[in-house]
């Protein structure tokens, strides 16, 4: 099979010299296989007597294939109502379908410029062995074809373009216009097509030039490029001008040799996580996607469902993480887990061809038989891609079903970040948050995710520190909760927002600017006494009303400190450790805790790892040595040459094969609680067999 692919400005002519030359391929026995790639559905109507055939796209399960004139197979893709669907994947769905067609030769009509990679289907290597360019001498024309040159050296970059076939329009300049483009560009002009009228006489008989005037000039002349692509099988590679050297070909001037300059690509796995502020270098594969940011927060909440637009894989993979994770802290939490309530739309190709809305007013219908209200409707790469407008859909479903269907709005920056769609859903919700009765000393923690921190011992380890100043924690968000929850977040007196990121900056002001309340009072995770105390003051002097309180706050959190230096410090006086970490820098809890219980810290020693964090903040560690570019190689000299009772690590899987006795870095509480069961811990490890022990068995 000789596949050859037409492509042109719209309106230029493609559909009728293409229907000519598959007639003419035909009239010696040839089987033509004639593909109509436009919606408009128009390019086998003179091959059909006058008549349109059904679409591909009218029903996808049919043969798409009609009997033409001489046995011409004739197939229209067809695509959507205008506005909805993408053409360009029906375009993919039906070559598939079309790939066990024998025939000798294979006519693809494709609708004006290379538009996106769903049109580009039939240009590229493996699906075309020539291409024809239908231009006019009209710069605007020319204009066109020159695109589909530079979106050709992209997909079919080597011997691909058969030549031009020039389509007069009966200009005064146009022969000129044409042949200096062919000369630039290296790609001849096989055939001149003259403006004639009976061109549109043929079509108001429904049938083609050559079949209806068989003897006239025209005819001959769309005959001789018929015998071009039975004998000569030369073609050319793509040779696009550049910009300046097509202004020089409007303004009539010689046309410059500039060459386009591409840039040098690089395949590398380097990437910028904006919400995180972390860099990921070298072959790193940033984690998920931006949609499961949302559908993992939406999950959080028992009485909504999650509406996700797309494939079904995406859906599966989304509430295993989010199941396996709310598994892990199960055992540690009083309240069970939500059921996740994810609704796949089931997209696939011909939903995302033909109507990828009804296949989410299905899902819709589905969680309102299931009991669900609220529906967070979230999109995925594909509807993002195809350009579905979810806040229109959302609105539709909300009357036509009476439930309250939200459309999570992604971040202009999509597939920015695994969280990046994170803030849509964070803003939907805050935008439910209304003006409450205040219950006195209430506080609300506001923060990204209360994977770790919503653990019940977590939670009681941040309620202690605010215990001490008067106040009572009322609600996480987002933790698990309900929508009558989140609109009551308004009933606290204080919020606060659990770490310093960007993210959660950016959840605080919205909160800050939808509902009128004083920003939330920004503070990093406490750790170890003086985070404590800076916790206290913070929330003194950010609301002056418990300023009378911290006095008493101040002494209650000191007293719990030394009894608890008091109850480990005898155990660990005089150790030597090294503290040996990956990604972290700031190690003031721990430092000020070891330095506190009489432990000397022989080394700080920071590992490069392929993340870069760009948030973190590293102290003064006064006289104790710290090495920036540590490896195992400088932790095994170190322990050779020191006495090290103990390495303190984040990196034991690799420190414990080395035979070091080792203990974690951190803790799994927080304030004074994730000190003390740190001490625990370190004098534990303190007093665990060497690895060495077994060595003599």
């Amino acid at each position: 099979m000789f596949r050859i692919a037409f492509y042109g400005k719209g309106g230029i002519g493609k559909s009728t010299i293409s229907a000519n030359l598959s007639y003419l391929l035909s009239m010696d026995g040839s089987k033509v296989l004639h593909i109509g790639c436009d919606p408009k559905h128009d390019s086998t109507r003179l091959l059909t007597n006058g008549v349109n055939i059904r679409t591909f796209f009218s029903d996808i399960n049919e043969n798409p294939v009609h009997e033409g004139v001489n046995g011409i197979s004739c197939v229209e893709c067809g695509g959507a109502d205008p506005g909805k669907g993408c053409a360009g994947k029906g375009l993919e769905l039906l070559f598939s379908r079309l790939s066990d067609i024998d025939a000798d030769y294979r006519i693809c009509d494709v609708l004006g410029d290379v538009v996106c990679g769903g049109f580009s289907i039939p240009a590229r290597r493996l699906n075309s062995d020539a291409i024809i360019i239908v231009t006019s001498g009209e710069f605007m024309s020319l204009f066109a074809s020159n695109n589909i040159l530079r979106g050709l050296t992209n997909i079919n970059p080597e011997e691909s373009v058969m030549g031009l076939v020039f389509n007069s329009r009966g200009g005064d300049d146009e022969r000129r216009m044409v042949q200096e483009f062919s000369e630039a560009t290296g790609i001849p002009v096989i055939c001149e097509v003259p403006f004639s009228p009976l061109f549109a006489e043929a079509e108001l008989k429904g049938g083609t030039l050559c079949s209806i005037f068989p003897d006239s000039d025209e005819s001959r002349i769309l005959t001789g490029l018929a015998d071009r692509i039975r004998n000569s099988k030369a073609r050319y590679d793509p040779r696009p001008l550049s910009d300046e050297a097509m202004t020089d070909l409007a303004a009539g001037r010689a046309i410059r040799d500039a060459p386009i300059t591409k840039k040098t690509k690089e395949c590398s796995f380097d990437g910028f996580d904006s919400e995180r502020n972390l860099s990921y270098v070298g072959n790193y594969v940033m984690p998920a996607c931006t949609s499961h940011g949302a559908v993992d927060g939406a999950m959080r909440i028992r009485d909504a469902a999650v509406i996700l637009h797309g494939p079904r894989n995406c859906a599966f993979l989304m509430e295993y993480a989010f199941r396996r994770r709310v598994l892990y802290g199960s055992t540690e939490r009083s309240e069970h887990p939500p059921e996740p309530g994810v609704y796949s739309t089931g997209l696939d190709s011909e939903q995302v061809f033909k109507d990828p809305d009804s296949c989410a007013e299905s899902a819709i219908i589905r969680a309102k038989q299931d009991g669900y209200e609220h529906m967070f409707l979230v999109s995925t790469c594909t509807t993002e891609i195809i350009g579905s407008d979810l806040s229109a859909l959302a609105e539709r479903m909300s009357k036509r079903h009476a439930v309250d269907v939200i459309s999570v709005q992604p971040d202009s920056a999509f597939l920015g970040s695994k969280f990046g769609g994170s803030f849509g859903l964070f803003d939907a919700l805050i935008g439910r948050m209304s003006p409450r009765e205040v219950e006195p000393d209430t506080v609300n923690l506001v923060a990204r995710w209360f994977y770790g921190t919503g653990k019940d011992e977590i939670m009681q380890s941040l309620q202690d520190i605010l215990s001490t100043i008067g106040l009572r924690i009322r609600f996480n968000f987002l933790d698990f909760s309900t929508m009558s929850e989140i609109e009551d977040f308004c009933r606290a007196e204080y919020d606060i927002q659990v770490g310093c990121s960007q993210f959660n900056d950016r959840i605080s002001e919205r909160i800050h600017e939808v509902t009128g309340r004083k920003k939330a009072l920004a503070l990093d995770i406490p750790m170890g006494l003086d985070d404590c105390l800076h916790w206290v003051r913070s929330l003194a002097q950010h609301y002056p009303d418990l300023n009378e309180r911290l006095p008493a706050a101040e002494s209650s959190l000191k007293k719990s400190h030394e009894r608890m230096l008091e109850r480990f410090g005898k155990d660990l006086q005089g150790k030597r450790v090294v503290i040996y970490c990956l990604m972290v820098r700031d190690l003031a809890w721990q430092v000020e805790t070891l330095r506190s219980l009489g432990v000397e810290v022989v080394s700080i020693m920071f590992v490069e790892t392929d993340i870069i964090d760009h948030n973190l903040n590293e102290p003064d560690y006064g006289e104790i040595p710290v090495m920036k570019k540590a490896t195992l190689c400088d932790l095994a000299e170190l322990v050779s040459r020191e006495r090290i009772d103990l390495v303190i690590t984040n990196d034991h899987g690799r420190v414990s094969r080395k035979g070091y006795r080792w203990a974690p870095l951190s803790s799994r509480l927080y304030g004074l609680k994730g000190v003390e069961e740190w001490c625990r811990t370190l004098r534990d490890c303190m007093h665990i067999q060497d690895a060495t022990w077994e060595r003599g068995l």
